[in-house]
């Protein structure tokens, strides 16, 4: 049973950035639809500044007072309405071009979240926030294909096709998507490219694609349907050790990493290594019912906010109860760090790799009283059980492994040695 101390009535879950805008160069993305990215851009200014996350949501009521007083009984607010009328007056006089009003006012909005120089903040326009709530149940309207762009010369390939649409109409990894819908792929964004793949259930969407291994070029129309966002890999490495490569804390990754967890255990798996090298964090609650599988009873993270209030919450009785080594880099970031500190101060498991991203803060989504837009501000800081706030530092790893530029994976290597090592550590203290 999860407990919860000192709690502010949040109702935790992430946001999920819309159609793949990474913020912050984690090395993973995600385009709706199932639709992904390796590409990763991190725009310092302007349209989208957001970085994923641990995150939660709360209601608030309309009309807050700010600084215990009416906002419009604020001077300086006062004069920044006047300004902003003056602006107004000039733009309706003299701007040369047409253009919508929701648009300015929906710039108007992100400027002000852009004001506070936060790169975690952010205002959801409607079209934002309508794709935020749909990614929350893990599954798109799409085809089912992970992609990457070359972003030297626009090129994209498929590098996964998972089960659905795109598997049954033949797509391969490797090949290269040349036209969607009439779209040179090549001279469009992911997100024009994601904007042509997705659509109504039932719709079918046109691809042509490469296919490098035979030379030649196919094109194929493909049904669009609902596809479950696959955040979850696994296999069995040898010596009875399990592997699990996590992608993100987001939509299903909880309910997938713990049918990844049995299947594991079902072909005869003694110790485990989980793989959140990448990721680049997500949602709250996924964070906890992750947690409740490989940590016991006990605090995963604290949170206090800007009025010095914390609370704290717990793990229920779920450990993995076999050795555990998770590996970790520069790019685990927020919920991926939230979990190796839990796991690393509780001694649950070591963690090998490098220093992690270092980001302890915590964004809550704040949907406002249109009920079609919704606002995301850094309101916490949050700590390991063992008290320590991570931001701008990370985390040591207990074994530090560089990724070696020889072929192979050398931290993936060391990783599994550590699980031999406490796998023969066991049976040696058995004998004994």
């Amino acid at each position: 049973m999860r407990k919860m101390m000192d709690h502010y009535d949040y109702d935790d879950y992430g946001d999920y950035y819309p159609y793949g805008k990474k913020k912050n160069g984690f090395g993973r993305g995600v385009v709706t639809g199932v639709l992904s990215t390796l590409v990763a851009v991190f725009l310092a200014a302007a349209a989208f500044i957001a970085v994923r996350g641990l995150r939660q949501t709360q209601n608030v009521t309309a009309g807050r007072t700010i600084g215990g007083g009416s906002v419009s009984q604020n001077e300086e607010t006062s004069q920044i309405t006047d300004k902003m009328e003056e602006i107004r007056d000039y733009i309706d006089a003299n701007y040369l071009f047409a253009y919508e009003e929701a648009d300015l006012a929906d710039g108007a909005y992100l400027g002000m979240v852009y004001g506070l120089g936060d790169p975690y903040s952010y205002y959801y326009n409607e079209e934002e926030y309508a794709a935020l709530e749909e990614s929350y149940s893990g599954e798109y309207c799409g085809i089912g294909i992970l992609v990457s762009q070359d972003v030297q010369t626009g090129e994209i390939t498929i590098l996964r096709v998972f089960d659905g649409p795109a598997m049954e109409a033949g797509l391969l990894s490797g090949d290269i998507l040349y036209q969607v819908d009439g779209l040179l792929a090549s001279e469009a964004s992911l997100d024009e490219v994601a904007d042509r793949i997705t659509g109504e259930e039932g719709t079918s969407v046109s691809l042509e694609i490469f296919r490098p291994s035979t030379g030649e070029y196919l094109e194929m129309d493909i049904v669009r349907r609902q596809v479950e966002t696959q955040n979850v890999e696994y296999e069995m490495l040898t010596g009875d050790v399990g592997y699990i490569l996590l992608y993100q804390f987001e939509g299903k990754a909880a309910e997938q990493l713990e049918r990844a967890v049995e299947e594991l255990e079902s072909q005869g798996m003694e110790a485990l290594i989980l793989d959140l090298r990448d990721n680049p964090g997500g949602d709250l609650n996924v964070l906890l019912e992750i947690a409740d599988v490989f940590l016991p009873e006990g605090v995963v993270l604290t949170m206090e906010n800007a009025a010095g209030h914390s609370y704290s919450y717990y793990s229920s009785e779920g450990e993995l109860g076999i050795p555990l080594v998770v590996l970790v880099n520069e790019n685990s970031a927020s919920a991926s760090e939230a979990l190796s500190g839990a796991i690393q101060d509780r001694g649950a498991g070591i963690l090998v790799g490098t220093q992690t991203f270092g980001k302890g803060i915590v964004q809550t989504l704040f949907p406002l009283s249109d009920g079609k837009t919704a606002l995301k501000l850094t309101t916490d800081r949050y700590y390991t059980p063992g008290g320590t706030c991570i931001h701008g530092t990370g985390i040591t790893p207990d074994v530090v492994v560089e990724l070696s530029d020889e072929e192979g994976d050398s931290q993936l290597e060391a990783a599994l040695r550590e699980a031999q090592e406490m796998l023969d550590g066991d049976e040696a203290e058995m004998a004994g």
